[in-house]
Formats: structure tokens, sequence, C-alpha cells
């Protein structure tokens, strides 16, 4: 059987331990211009190597509360870019997405919250949904739990095909290949994430209450 990786790279690191709540941002292929997304990658790498190499907790904490600051400052300039395409803006499209995201619910994770915004999307998921059903006694493998990059690869390929048919485009991507997630530690800072989430539109100054707000999804927890 072949094990699941929790550490992995393609051009950023990514920590993804098994069974675990996420957060996850993805966005459009050009949601961000070339030079932003560099100095934000190097920013972004150099804070996931320093909590590799954190060796207390107060390292690690102080590694915490950088990554945050670093999502923060990543999350406005998605919010304020008004270059690139912004195909999520349109209520098909944005219904594709929310409809792929609500199929896996219940079959690899829960899902707790999402919003999609106009060229990227936040998600707060529990990947502790495909332990609770499998024995105590069974080795885990990718044969018996789908981990959180392969998800994502299925959330994207699907959601991209449909979009990209209704959009008329080929041979060019639609989502940018790279997620940024994060897994979260315990509840006070899941809590943080759900009214986060729910925020982003009213914060990007798109409606005065997240309630109006047609892709916003939160579960009863």
């Amino acid at each position: 059987m072949k094990p699941i990786k929790t550490h992995y790279r393609t051009s950023l690191p990514h920590i993804q331990p098994i069974g675990e709540v996420f957060f996850v941002t993805f966005r459009l292929a050009d949601s961000l211009p070339l030079e932003v997304v560099e100095e934000l990658k190097q920013t972004y790498q150099a804070l996931k190597l320093a909590f590799q190499h954190s060796k207390t907790p107060t390292e690690r904490e102080n590694c915490w509360k950088e990554q945050k600051r670093y999502f923060a400052k990543f999350d406005r300039c998605l919010d304020g870019y008004k270059g690139g395409n912004h195909w999520l803006k349109n209520p098909e499209i944005a219904e594709i997405v929310a409809k792929k995201l609500l199929e896996f619910d219940k079959k690899y994770y829960d899902l707790y919250a999402y919003v999609i915004m106009s060229n990227h999307v936040h998600l707060l998921v529990d990947f502790g949904k495909q332990l609770d059903r499998l024995p105590s006694s069974v080795l885990l493998s990718e044969e018996n739990y789908k981990p959180l990059y392969d998800v994502m690869r299925l959330i994207k390929g699907a959601t991209a095909r449909y979009a990209n048919d209704i959009l008329k485009r080929t041979g060019t991507n639609f989502w940018q290949r790279d997620n940024y997630d994060h897994y979260v530690r315990n509840g006070i800072e899941l809590n943080n994430i759900v009214s986060y989430i729910v925020q982003n539109p009213v914060q990007a100054g798109v409606v005065d209450n997240w309630q109006d707000f047609p892709f916003v999804y939160v579960a009863e927890m």
C-alpha cells in the first residue's frame, strides 16, 4: 500500500497532517501580478522553513503569527487586484464551484465554510471525517484515505473543465496550480477562520452584510 505524504512541495512547501482541519485558499491563474506572486512566494517559503526548524513552543508560536500576517497581506492583494480575470463573478461559474465543494462534503471532509470571491475561494474543511469511518486496526494508505492535495486536484480539475466550457476557453489554465493551505490548531482558531471567511465580502467592500452575499456558506457546527 502506498503511504500518504504529509510534507510535499510544488512551487511552495506544504505541511498537511492526516485527518486535520484545513483552511485552504485557491485562486484564478492570473489573479495576481507576477512580481507580487514572486515576493509572496519567497516570504511564504521562508515562513514554512522557519516553522519546520523551530525548536521551542515560543518559536513555533511566533512562526504562526508571522504566517497569519503573511496571509492577511496575501488576501488583501487578492481582494484589491483589479487586473486579471474575475470569472468567479459569473454566477453560473461560481455555482459550479459551490456544487463541487458541497459534493465532497461528508465524503472526503466535513465542510465548515466557504466563500467564492471574484478571483479566489476560501475553504474550511475537516478531514477527520475519513478517519472516523475506518477501524482503528486499519493501516492508513492512499487506498483508504484521500489527502487534501488529491481532493484539491479533483475540485480544481472538474470545475476548471466546466468553467472553460462556459467561457469557451481552451489550452490555458483556469486555476493557479498552487494553493495556500494551513492546518487549524484549535477551536479558537477555527472560529476566527470561520468569521474571516464569511466577512471577506464585507471587508472587500462587496456587500454590507455577509448574509447578502450569494456564495458564502457556513455549516451548523
